[in-house]
């Protein structure tokens, strides 16, 4: 039986291998150009597309059901031999760093050889089979990649955005314009945006300095920093990095001249510190001499990543009316009609405890909010601080509940609570105390996330605010609360007045003085009615939470920020890794 089986095995193989190279030897062999075999060159193109079952991605899957559809009719093959069209994909092809990628990820070398060996009219059938589908699979995915990006960001842990996918209709109408006006086609799928293309030229500025070397800037001592018109030993490095891109003016004697910290190289710092999201001081420290130490190739990475980000397209625009949280800039804008409306500084979630990066709808505000620890935070963070500090619960006016009910924590053995023994849930009383601030945002996440207000007013003098759980702390709530409200005629003035004793309300409950005649009047009759515990929206706010570290600010101007989470690095390393099969 074993002996069977084994001819058996035997017999099959050999089946394949005959039927294998009987096909092989059926393409393999060189047409005669000016009378082309077309049914034997589609089924070469046929057999080509077969072999490739074990790719399922679906770009693939889409180009595969066009030729079957279209009777695996070849496109890029012309005769007389013509390598017109061809030559315009390869030339747009030649150009692709311009958007963050090297032309032989897209197989552009050898697409070189092939169109080469056509013009010479050496390729066989399965040479021409070969030479048809890679072009096809390669053109699709240019476009598509430029149209909707080269990565699918969903393969990030932090990003969950629904953005636009490449489909069916759109590989068949890359079919369509390379039957009809490649040119035009491949013209129109550029990225055109203002961000797009300012990203763009500053990468092109960049590539001028990117032979330039300079020698790293020694790190300072700890707490140390060099004050104005204090004399130091790397002052002259860090005139001569400034120079190089033009910042500060070029002077050969700049060794001599800038020995000295003067007020001429800190205006120049200023600018550089501007443009890097630093703190405007006059004092120099490490934050600003790591920043100076980026190499010019670094700094383009950063630029290519953010032109792929630029790429992803959410499924739906946030209109005209919405609040965009920028996690790496850590800053908050509100836009009306693509205009900055209100700007602020947010606290951001440590690397530890990523804010998700996602688009949603703000729907309610809730006043004088309460917090409910989370257990991680209880077992982390609270629990051993219990252990030594007995008064930290009334100090920070916590409630601490076993089953329901509330205990006094002072009964509690604080070292006892680990990971897998947490019963206790603890909820921190409203308030000017509360770590969610007076104000506090919600919106529809499955991270329980938000925006709110904080207690800790003074994380958003810091550079480095990545301090929170994962939430977004807002520098100015109320402002945030006003922006939330309807924007109303003049002629609509009942709901004006209306929605301004509403704000009112929202002063008074958290302690602040009310503004309206009708809020001051119903304030003296009835200062109950005053008092407001939550507030359903008229209509949704959009808000999107992304992640830029190199972008477009409101005043037209680059700028580039820390790659707090590591997402640089992680996107880079999948963009490199593309390369067409």
């Amino acid at each position: 039986m074993k002996h069977l089986n084994f001819f058996l095995s035997l017999i099959i193989l050999l089946s394949v291998s005959i039927e294998s190279n009987a096909q092989f030897h059926l393409y393999d062999s060189l047409p005669d150009y000016q009378n082309l075999n077309v049914s034997k060159l589609q089924s070469a193109i046929k057999s080509e597309l077969t072999a490739m079952n074990d790719i399922s991605d679906s770009r693939t899957t889409f180009i595969k059901q066009w030729y079957e559809s279209n009777h695996f009719q070849f496109v890029w093959i012309e005769l007389p031999v013509n390598t017109n069209k061809i030559d315009t994909l390869l030339n747009f092809i030649s150009n692709v760093e311009a958007h963050g990628l090297k032309p032989d990820q897209l197989n552009y070398s050898l697409l070189c050889k092939l169109r080469n060996e056509l013009k010479n009219e050496k390729l066989t059938y399965l040479q021409l089979a070969k030479l048809e589908t890679k072009i096809s699979n390669i053109y699709v995915q240019y476009c598509s990649g430029l149209k909707y990006g080269f990565i699918n960001p969903g393969i990030f842990e932090a990003y969950h955005k629904s953005i636009q996918q490449v489909d069916s209709g759109f590989v068949n109408s890359c079919f369509e314009a390379q039957n009809t006006n490649l040119l035009y086609f491949l013209s129109r799928i550029q990225p055109k945006s203002k961000s797009y293309l300012s990203l763009q030229a500053e990468k092109d500025n960049y590539r001028r300095f990117v032979d330039s070397t300079f020698r790293q800037i020694p790190l300072l001592k700890e707490k140390e920093t060099i004050k104005l018109n204090e004399k130091h030993p790397i002052l002259p490095l860090i005139a001569r990095r400034l120079m190089i891109t033009g910042v500060l003016r070029y002077d050969p004697t700049y060794r001599t001249t800038y020995q000295t910290f003067t007020p001429k190289l800190l205006h120049a710092l200023n600018v550089f510190r501007i443009k890097t999201g630093l703190m405007i001081d006059q004092e120099i420290g490490n934050s600003t001499i790591n920043a100076l130490n980026m190499t010019f190739a670094e700094t383009i990475n950063k630029i290519d990543v953010n032109l792929e980000r630029l790429r992803w397209v959410p499924l739906s625009s946030p209109g005209k009316k919405y609040i965009r949280v920028n996690v790496a800039d850590m800053t908050l804008n509100a836009y009306k009609n693509d205009t900055v409306a209100l700007n602020m500084r947010v606290c951001v979630g440590r690397p530890k405890n990523m804010t998700p990066l996602l688009q949603s709808k703000i729907f309610e505000l809730v006043i004088n909010p309460t917090w409910t620890v989370p257990s991680s935070i209880i077992i982390k963070e609270i629990a051993p601080i219990a252990r030594k500090d007995k008064s930290y619960f009334e100090r920070n006016h916590i409630r601490v509940y076993l089953q329901g009910v509330e205990i006094d924590p002072s009964t509690v053995d604080w070292s006892k609570v680990t990971l897998n023994h947490q019963p206790y849930k603890m909820v921190q009383d409203s308030g000017s105390a509360n770590s969610l601030g007076r104000i506090k945002f919600n919106f529809q996440n499955a991270f329980s996330v938000y925006l709110h207000d904080t207690n800790s007013k003074n994380a958003f003098k810091h550079h480095d605010r990545a301090v929170s759980h994962g939430c977004v702390r807002v520098e100015k709530p109320l402002e945030l609360l006003n922006f939330c409200f309807p924007d109303l005629k003049p002629e609509f003035k009942t709901q004006i007045e209306k929605n301004e004793l509403l704000k009112d309300k929202v002063r008074n409950s958290i302690d602040l003085k009310v503004i309206s005649k009708t809020g001051k009047a119903l304030l003296k009759s009835n200062p109950n009615s005053m008092k407001i515990k939550k507030l359903e929206l008229i209509g949704t706010i959009p808000i999107v939470i992304d992640y830029e570290t190199c972008f477009l600010n409101s005043r037209g101007k680059i700028q580039f920020r820390d790659d707090i989470y590591k997402l640089d690095s992680l996107l880079k390393k999948q963009l490199v890794g593309i390369h067409q099969l």
